[in-house]
């Protein structure tokens, strides 16, 4: 069921959505001063994460918007009591939540008592959201998959190939962007003709030190590969890591990583990732505030755009990046 959900269609993206930086600074007309609002963060450790809270408290500060950050430490238990604590104290008027996990949905719905709840970045099951009261927040990780696809695509065609052999690094097993990125990566290359083999395929848990750890072991196994594909930039850049240490040259084959970090948009101008996918950590953290502060106030989210037409998910929409347009970026 995991990888059915949060999955649209791309045509969403094509007609009317701006960037999530467009987003926030056309929410700015609303009154949400003395607002308050508990931020649960699944795990202040993972960089793309971070980044994301610290939009959403940028956005807070701007907008007179009380944000209370609670870091869960990437424990389940610690995140669900976060949040019942905070509704039964009385003093939130909302929830924002990147979940630990996002089949803790409906356990953070029960607790959360009669405060809306924005969940981001990791989409529960789309049939547990509730119009203008649970919504969701983030990007179609299909897309992002999708844009991966067509540039190794692009890039093996130009060389006559289409049999490939590649390497891929998931994100954690049971997480939805870790399931959807990998199912539509694969499904994608298939359908555009690829024969792909993938010599490894396995998790590296988003973790820079976890790919780069896992690529040294799979050189010391001789394997051959075509190209090397990261569900994060972290752990592309975990491999480049590992690759320079050994003697590699990293531009020897396309590495494709997903998010367009700070080091990851650096990696690439130097040439070491060939490719990644714009992920606004901006967008997804000001739209998520923006949102929680709408509901608090008894508004709707139907104005905000990227909202979909049953008011439970706001699209926040990746962008392709590679060394033509990575100076945007940076």
């Amino acid at each position: 069921m995991k990888k059915l959900i949060c999955i649209c269609m791309s045509i969403v993206f094509a007609i009317g959505l701006l960037t999530g930086c467009s987003n926030a600074e056309k929410s700015a007309n609303g009154n949400y001063s003395g607002v308050k609002i508990l931020y649960s963060l699944s795990d202040s450790k993972d960089n793309f994460l971070s980044m994301i809270k610290d939009s959403a408290a940028k956005y807070a500060e701007e907008n007179g918007i009380e944000l209370t950050v609670a870091d869960a430490e990437n424990d389940i238990l610690k995140q669900v009591t976060d949040v019942k604590e905070a509704a039964k104290s009385g003093n939130y008027d909302a929830i924002v939540i990147c979940p630990v996990d996002a089949d803790i949905s409906t356990q953070i719905m029960d607790v959360a008592g009669d405060l809306p709840v924005v969940f981001l970045n990791r989409c529960p099951a789309v049939d547990k959201l509730k119009s203008d009261k649970f919504v969701f927040v983030g990007s179609d990780e299909s897309q992002a998959a999708g844009f991966q696809a067509q540039y190794l695509t692009d890039y093996f065609n130009g060389k006559g190939k289409t049999d490939i052999k590649a390497i891929l690094f998931q994100g954690a097993f049971g997480q939805a962007a870790a399931s959807i990125r990998t199912s539509a990566v694969k499904k994608q290359l298939q359908e555009n003709g690829l024969n792909v083999d993938y010599v490894f395929n396995d998790t590296a848990h988003w973790s820079r030190d976890k790919a780069k750890e896992m690529f040294q072991n799979i050189l010391k196994m001789g394997k051959e590969y075509d190209c090397i594909i990261c569900n994060n930039d972290e752990m592309a850049l975990g491999v480049i890591a590992a690759m320079k240490e050994n003697g590699i040259d990293p531009s020897s084959v396309p590495i494709v990583g997903i998010d367009a970090t700070a080091d990851g948009c650096a990696a690439l101008k130097d040439g070491e990732m060939a490719f990644t996918v714009y992920q606004s950590a901006t967008g997804q953290g000001s739209v998520g505030v923006q949102s929680a502060a709408v509901l608090a106030k008894g508004g709707s989210i139907s104005s905000i755009e990227g909202v979909n037409k049953d008011k439970t998910i706001i699209w926040v929409p990746f962008e392709a990046v590679d060394s033509k347009n990575v100076d945007k970026y940076m």
